[in-house]
């Protein structure tokens, strides 16, 4: 049986056990599996309890087609039950929900696989086969996996790095001088910050060392290995005001201008570009 587990970028990050459940077919434990509610089981008087029976087809006069068939009285199943059982009503088997633990290990990549043998569907005519549950990325919610308020809720992960959008104002891009305290999913604090007059621009992506996923390893962080971490990437994103009061537009106005004489700074001429529309030669074309 195949089995996907949705587990939060949290879980991945700090490892957890948890559990979940499924719904799967298992031997009547009403009947122990026989299917009969007083334990007798007969066998069929049709087949021979083999389960199938040879049919005779004339296809032309003098020329008979043997065909095999599964018994039509019995199932197949080669044994007749007179009193059926109330719970399986025969069937031998029913469809319950089992629970199963969950370990994750902390870093477990996503798409990891872990077996669970002879815990698929049951049945008294073969051994039970593996299930295999296969770890996948729930979706953030705010609501379910954010009670601590942590930033993780955010983070987004491409193997063994975490991703961030910080955004700032124009302020902060321009001027600098700000902090900002990320909470990682663990709960500790990464530090964020630019000293005054220093200048991001848009778009541009930090690389923060060992702030990202742990490197999962089979042994873990025991004495035989030490736990290494991916690292983060933070990518800003500037925020302009989408309007201004006249007497801020006013003074910014005037800055800039006596900025841009006093260094003898012409925007238009430095580009290169040609002032108004340009004369392209004309042609008649025939």
């Amino acid at each position: 049986m195949e089995v996907r587990v949705g587990v939060p970028l949290r879980d991945f990050y700090n490892g957890h056990q948890t559990e979940f459940q499924l719904e799967k077919q298992q031997i009547c434990e009403e009947c122990e599996g026989s299917g009969s509610a007083d334990g007798q089981v007969d066998q069929c008087s049709s087949c021979g309890g083999h389960g199938v029976k040879i049919q005779k087809h004339m296809l032309a006069p003098g020329i008979f087609q043997q065909v095999q068939v599964t018994c039509d009285v019995c199932g197949g199943q080669g044994k007749t039950i007179k009193h059926k059982c109330p719970v399986c009503e025969g069937s031998r088997v029913v469809r319950k929900v089992s629970t199963f633990q969950l370990n994750i290990d902390r870093g477990a990549p996503k798409g990891m696989r872990i077996k669970y043998e002879n815990d698929a569907d049951e049945s008294p005519d073969y051994v039970a086969g593996d299930l295999h549950v296969t770890l996948t990325e729930k979706e953030a919610s705010l609501e379910e996996d954010n009670e601590g308020r942590v930033d993780g809720t955010f983070f987004r992960r491409k193997g063994d790095d975490l991703y961030w959008k910080e955004v700032l104002s124009l302020r902060e891009a321009w001027m600098g001088g700000w902090t900002r305290n990320l909470t990682h999913l663990d709960g500790h604090i990464v530090a964020l910050s630019r000293s005054r007059g220093s200048v991001i621009q848009p778009g541009l992506v930090e690389r923060v060392q060992g702030e990202g996923m742990p490197k999962w390893h089979e042994d873990g962080d025991s004495v035989y290995h030490t736990t290494e971490f991916g690292d983060l990437l933070v990518e800003y994103v500037v925020v302009l005001p989408d309007q201004m009061e006249k007497g801020m537009e006013k003074d910014f106005w005037a800055l800039w201008e006596k900025w841009r004489k006093k260094n003898g700074v012409d925007l238009q001429k430095d580009s290169g570009r040609p002032e108004g529309a340009v004369k392209m030669p004309v042609k008649d074309e025939l």
